[in-house]
């Protein structure tokens, strides 16, 4: 079965990752990031496997799917926003974002090493949510992400400055 449209360049980054749709529910979807944007296949049953996202926005060189924060996190938090994925994508691709935070890092996926070209431009983690189909958060960095890694309670992003 193929997802990919023609408008599709060149795959960035892939891995597999746990949706979470509710307290002890998972599903286990595949993570597709590309040189255009990325997708989100659902691949809990092989005999069913469909898309669930794919976006145009520019390049994409990380993915990473946020679990449902813990209770005592859920003050002020984006929990009804959830689930939430985490797109590491360059600042060209900045339309229809919100509630921008200046960190000190560029971004760079920490598994598969993307073109220098694309590596060079990523310089935001862009939270999305499948829910409402919309980014609702963007963090930006001056320096190299080299990882980004979530549980309920923290989001680790390792810069190449630190």
């Amino acid at each position: 079965m193929c997802f990919a449209s023609t408008s599709i360049k060149q795959v960035q980054w892939a891995g597999f990752d746990k949706l979470e749709v509710g307290p002890s529910a998972f599903k286990h979807v595949l993570l597709l990031g590309y040189s255009n944007g990325f997708q989100v296949v659902d691949v809990e049953d092989a005999s069913n496997v469909r898309e669930l996202v794919s976006k145009r926005d520019g390049p994409v060189t990380f993915l990473q799917m946020q679990p449902l924060p813990s209770k005592l996190e859920d003050e002020g938090g984006f929990r009804a926003s959830h689930p939430l994925l985490l797109v590491v994508a360059g600042e060209a691709n900045s339309n229809a974002l919100i509630q921008s935070s200046n960190f000190g890092g560029k971004l760079r996926e920490g598994i598969t090493h993307p073109q220098e070209t694309n590596t060079s431009s990523s310089t935001v983690v862009r939270f999305y949510s499948l829910k409402s189909h919309n980014y609702v958060h963007v963090l930006r960095f001056r320096s190299v992400v080299y990882l980004v890694r979530c549980s309920p309670r923290i989001i680790a992003i390792a810069l190449a400055t630190q």
